[in-house]
């Protein structure tokens, strides 16, 4: 069914027609997260998409306009990771330098598409409306230049600084993290940690007085040299040991000298117990006491350059754990990098990039994280090892190749966000957040601690930062556009372009592009030649060109020569050069034009495809680029001409503009039928811009890093770019202004007026109305969000957050193909529908909560849900009357049809208030308790109105009442089951799609709460009177005399409501029982004619399914054959006309059993019976 929908929306292009349909609508806007391609969408993404659309397809209904476009995450080190993979003997930055930084960007430029298919059909499977066709890409260079535009505003506030700094560092990667990707990849692992003695440096006897003053020290050194004292000091880095330069102490914390033996160790008092027993207090002393005092290098692989190794007071110390007394290694630590600038400590770094030892620390060439044993064993042989204990914590990895993170110092660019941190909080504030507990919890709280951006990567496959510096005076530059970009750096030639005049064949309209002798210019080819270089002459006065270089067609050697003539050049220096030659168009050589044209869709296609033995239009471009390249490379400080062809010169000039593909041909579509007439002349653009191999602008290194300009303070030096890429999660955090071109795409059109980046902000669609992403992102995607939007001073970047909880397996675990726990969403939503699959995601628990899949809940899901709804629709389709109803519906009387419709406009209004809300959970349940109020209460109540049908003006009011309670909640439903509803819909007889509806509003003047309300209680007592029966095993199709409720437990007094229990119950009659000490008594006493009705409703149930499992309708009328034995032949004499009446027959035929043809059986308690129904 749901792929008949999908088909069905495709042929009629639904999606767009909704779009078209809302366009005057008031905006909605939605920012879609993007995901990478290169990796396989999960179950997550699934949920998410779900979300998603069932918001999107809301809003859409209630008016709005929500354009809805994808995007895709094409930067970053999983795709680098994923190419070195791919690559033998890739497996460190030098590997890849080595191989080639531009054919391995080549490489993640197309492997970012891998599972793009996946992608596109898991999003069109679920149902999920978004735009494919026009999706924004973070590699596209339009969206790079304005991540360029954005860091050139943040570095112009101060906010982009260079630092050296202690920073998470993955040493397989080789390059540092945020604190934001630093939190994507913590576990829970178990270290070794030590307890070392730090021995106190010994002084002469009269070095002490002095040193005891200079450094205020209150205690008394022994004067027994056997007796050794000790700072005792807690790691759980080993490795960063031989990098100490001091120990820090709390200055407010007490600290003791605990005496055993031969042995005094200074421990804080409180930490005592890691002494364990035998040690006895010699003194106390608070931490300040302790400052200055000087203790021994523990190892002395190194040598510092400044003073070294005493005490220094440390705020972040605790004596909650380890000892008490912290060791500082500033290279390796954040806190310690702050005491080494607070006291001008050293900075000891003998760790390399690949996270390995060097030398002299005689475990050089071992990873750092692997040296425990050897550091341990080396502490024991000296005496200063205490003693070590296995510590559990959570510790980070990289969460893009899962090695283990170092704290490393390096230089790196840093975003001040710490600066901003105020304004963060400020800025989330004015956000909804769903659950509403993460905007002060789980992002609030990451708000709150707010560090600077470590916004630099050392790596490839990413935006570069637009960072130039001088190598003479060090001044430092922020480029912020393309165009900024060509007008500091320039060409190194000045060239003008001539197409060639006229020739044979273009007055023919003769395609020829091998250079035939017999294309002579024409007259006309040679006069046009003449009358431009008058033109040219005129215009560029005193511009004499150093050389000609023209292509070796006969047509430009003809046109090279006039232009010799024109500047008095001799024809032998014209330079032949195929490189300039026009396009290869392969077996159309020598035909007409048209026919040449006619081989492609567009000129788009052109590019793409080439002709049989021919080339592509972006082999021409590649071709002319490498041309001028090389001219480049081989000239300076030159004017040279170029004759050349049509095609070649529209590559060539569209290229140095830095045109895109589309640019391109909108260029060439804006000129004609000739991009440059024939003999016509141009300057050509001067900027230098980054090509790719195919000519085509791009940001990306290595074409970047060979852009070099002149320093314009210093005049000596050049500018060379930083050699870092961004860190990937700009990329998207920057996506509402990039995907929009921002600010270049808002430009004001008209000449002398500059629109304000204000005024341009209103051209784009920001800020978002609605995200949703996975819990993750509170620290990822939605916090880069708002950080890019604080640092440009532009607002809030969305107004409502939906955070989803993760999908785990039904006892609680992290879904895992390698743990066999993995279930594929897509495998159930072909077993139970997406519709299902979608409604399991918005009730089983609310959004931000963890989801325990289990299938069974989603086959629930699809019971109370699709098949519920499907149901009501195949009532509604046998029983209704048959005839035509008023689209309105008329005033009701009916109690059960009041309520009914009281009940949905109720439930249009609760719906209506949730999905405003963005409380997927409450909506469903809202929508799921009208399903069951229609299906298990107002048929089930209503059964014989419709099926009877012996009042024909009621049965034509129910129908009405029911065909207009199934239309609204039909299109309540859509945006949570978009296909069953759509089915549904259309099965009604619909034309068009039910997504073009507008969302139902509530008829607050047809709600009666009352009614409601009296209508729970009856319920609430029949459902205490079945389980009565239920007790007494007693099956409802049997009658019973009497119930009694009481009215103190359920007020009810209203006859109707009493007829509606009673039949619910099925017995002849409720009696009010004011002494009634419990909430119902039920007679369960069956007399011989309650049995006798009892037999026939049994009776009249297998006939009924028996009518049913034929296939036949209401309408068709049977004869009932029967052969009847033993106390339901006495039934059938005196219940027979009703029979007749409830199973649609005309008569009933007694016959024997052996008359009937394959008879159906149905055996009772003292009765018999043997039937078969005919069809008139």
């Amino acid at each position: 069914m749901e792929e008949e929908v999908l088909a069905w929306w495709e042929e009629k292009k639904v999606f767009k027609q909704v779009l078209a349909q809302r366009k005057k609508g008031k905006l909605f806007v939605f920012y879609e997260g993007p995901p990478t391609a290169n990796g396989m969408p999960h179950p997550g993404h699934v949920m998410g998409r779900c979300f998603k659309d069932l918001f999107l397809r809301y809003k859409s209904m209630q008016g709005y306009f929500v354009p809805r476009h994808a995007g895709w995450d094409t930067h970053g080190l999983p795709v680098e990771i994923e190419i070195e993979k791919k690559l033998v003997g890739i497996t460190k930055k030098a590997d890849i330098e080595k191989f080639g930084v531009g054919k391995f960007n080549r490489l993640c430029k197309e492997s970012v598409w891998k599972y793009k298919d996946e992608w596109e059909k898991m999003t069109h499977r679920i149902g999920f409306w978004l735009d494919m066709d026009h999706p924004y890409i973070t590699y596209d260079a339009k969206y790079m230049e304005t991540l360029w535009w954005i860091i050139a505003r943040i570095f112009e506030k101060g906010l982009l600084v260079e630092d050296y700094k202690v920073m998470p560092y993955c040493t397989r990667c080789g390059t540092g993290l945020s604190s934001h990707e630093l939190a994507q990849g913590y576990k829970t692992v178990k270290d070794k940690s030590l307890y070392v003695k730090f021995p106190l440096v010994h002084h002469a006897p009269e070095e002490r007085v002095h040193e005891k003053a200079k450094h205020k020290a209150v205690f008394d050194e022994h004067d027994d040299p056997s007796v050794r004292e000790y700072f005792l000091v807690w790691t759980t880095t080993p490795w960063t040991l031989p990098a100490n330069v001091a120990l820090a102490v709390h200055p407010d914390i007490t600290y003791v000298k605990a005496k055993k033996e031969n042995e005094v160790l200074i421990v804080a008092r409180d930490r005592m117990q890691v002494l364990g027993e035998g040690w006895e207090i010699m003194k106390t002393m608070k931490g300040k006491e302790l400052l200055g005092e000087r203790y021994e290098q523990l190892f002395t692989f190194l040598t510092p350059d400044k003073d070294a190794f005493f005490i220094v007071a440390g705020d972040f110390v605790s004596a909650a754990d380890g000892s008490g007394i912290v060791h500082c290694a500033p290279a390796y630590g954040e806190d310690d990098m702050v005491m080494a600038k607070k006291y001008d400590l050293p900075v000891l770094h003998p760790v390399q990039e690949n996270g390995e030892f060097a030398a002299p620390i005689p475990w050089r060439g071992m990873f750092v994280k692997n040296t425990d044993e050897a550091i341990v064993t080396d502490l024991k042989e000296r005496g200063l090892f205490f003693k070590e204990e296995t510590y559990e914590h959570e510790y980070p990895f990289c969460w893009r190749c899962d090695t283990p993170i170092l704290y490393y110092a390096r230089k790196s660019w840093f975003i001040t966000m710490s600066g901003l941190r105020e304004k963060l909080i400020e800025n989330n504030k004015k956000v909804n957040w769903v659950p509403a507990h993460t905007k002060e919890g789980r992002f609030g709280e990451w708000l709150t601690q707010a560090k600077d951006w470590a916004f630099s990567r050392e790596r490839y496959w990413g935006t570069p930062l637009p960072i130039w510096r001088c190598d003479a005076c060090g001044k430092i530059e922020a480029v912020g556009s393309v165009a900024e970009l060509g007008e500091r750096s320039q060409l190194k030639n000045r060239y003008f372009v001539m197409r060639h005049g006229q020739a044979m064949f273009n007055a023919k309209r003769v395609a020829e592009t091998s250079g035939r002798a017999e294309n002579h210019l024409t007259k006309k080819g040679i006069q046009e030649s003449k009358s431009s270089l008058a033109r040219f002459a005129k215009k560029y006065r005193g511009v004499v060109p150093d050389m000609i270089i023209a292509s070796p067609f006969p047509r430009t050697q003809e046109t090279a020569r006039i232009v010799a003539e024109h500047f008095g050049i001799a024809p032998e220096r014209i330079i032949k050069d195929a490189a300039i030659a026009e396009i290869e168009i392969g077996i159309f050589d020598g035909k007409p034009v048209k026919e040449y044209h006619a081989y492609f869709s567009s000129y788009e296609e052109m590019f793409e495809k080439r002709p049989p033995e021919g080339k592509s239009l972006t082999d021409l471009r590649a071709r002319m680029t490498a041309f001028l390249r090389r001219i480049e490379e081989k000239y300076e400080g030159k004017t040279i001409f170029i004759v050349s062809h049509e095609y070649a010169v529209w590559m060539l000039e569209t290229a140095l503009l830095g045109y895109d593909l589309a640019e391109t041909v909108a260029a060439k579509k804006k000129k004609g039928d000739d991009y440059i007439t024939t003999g016509e002349i141009r300057a050509l653009p001067t900027a230098r811009l980054p090509m790719d191999e195919n000519g085509f602008l791009d940001l990306h290194k290595p074409h970047i890093d060979v852009i070099t300009f002149a320093c314009r303070v210093c005049e000596k030096g050049i500018m060379r770019r930083v050699p870092e890429v961004c860190d990937v999660w700009f990329d998207s955090g920057a996506m509402p202004f990039a995907q929009a071109h921002f600010p270049f795409a808002q430009e004001n059109k008209k000449a002398g007026v500059q629109k304000s980046v204000a005024q341009r902000m209103k051209q784009i669609s920001y800020p978002a109305d609605f995200i949703t992403e996975g819990v993750d992102q509170t620290r990822g995607w939605f916090y880069t969000l708002l950080a890019v939007a604080t640092a440009l001073d532009a607002g809030i970047p969305y107004r409502n957050v939906v955070s989803q909880g993760h999908i785990l397996d039904k006892h609680g675990k992290k879904m895992s193909k390698s743990k066999k726990n993995y279930t594929d969403p897509l495998a159930i939503a072909d077993k139970y529908g997406i519709d299902a699959l979608r409604w399991y995601f918005f009730v089983v628990n609310p959004v931000g909560e963890p989801k325990r899949f289990d299938e069974k809940d989603v086959l629930d899901a699809q019971r109370k849900s699709v098949m519920m709804l499907i149901n009501i629709g195949n009532f509604l389709k046998s029983y209704a009357y048959a005839g035509r109803l008023s689209k309105k519906l008329p005033p009701v009387k009916n109690l059960l049809d009041r309520w009914i419709i009281s009940r949905v406009n109720h439930t249009i209004a609760a719906v209506t208030e949730a999905m405003d809300a963005y409380d997927a959970q409450t909506a469903g349940r809202h929508l799921a308790a009208l399903l069951d109020d229609v299906s298990n209460w107002y048929i089930r109540r209503s059964r014989e109105r419709f099926q009877l049908a012996e009042d024909k003006n009621d049965h034509k009011a129910a129908s009405a009442v029911l065909r207009a309670v199934f239309e609204q909640t039909l299109i309540l439903a859509s945006p949570f089951i978009p296909f069953t509803t759509e089915k549904l819909w259309l099965n009604m007889g619909k034309k068009t799609s039910i997504h073009l509806e507008n969302y139902p509003h509530a008829d607050k003047k047809r709600i009666d709460k009352k009614l409601e309300y009296d209508m729970m209680h009856i319920r609430e007592a029949a459902s205490f009177a079945l389980k009565a029966r239920a007790e007494a095993r007693i099956k409802v199709r049997q009658p019973l005399g009497t119930l009694k409720i009481s009215a103190k437990a359920f007020a009810i007094l209203k006859k109707e409501l009493l007829r509606l229990l009673e039949d619910e119950v099925n017995v002849k009659e409720v009696v009010i029982d004011d002494a009634l000490a419990e909430g119902i008594q039920l007679d369960t006493t069956i007399t011989p004619a309650l049995q006798e009705e009892g037999m026939m409703r049994e009776i009249t149930r297998h006939i009924q399914q028996a009518r049913k499992d034929g296939g036949l309708t209401k309408q068709d009328v049977v004869i009932l054959r029967c052969a009847v034995e033993g106390d339901a032949r006495r039934a059938f004499e005196t219940g027979s006309e009703r029979l007749l009446q409830r199973v649609v027959a005309q008569k009933i035929e007694y016959v024997a059993r052996e008359a009937m043809n394959a008879p159906r059986e149905i055996e009772g308690e003292n009765y018999h019976v043997w039937f078969e129904i005919q069809k008139i």
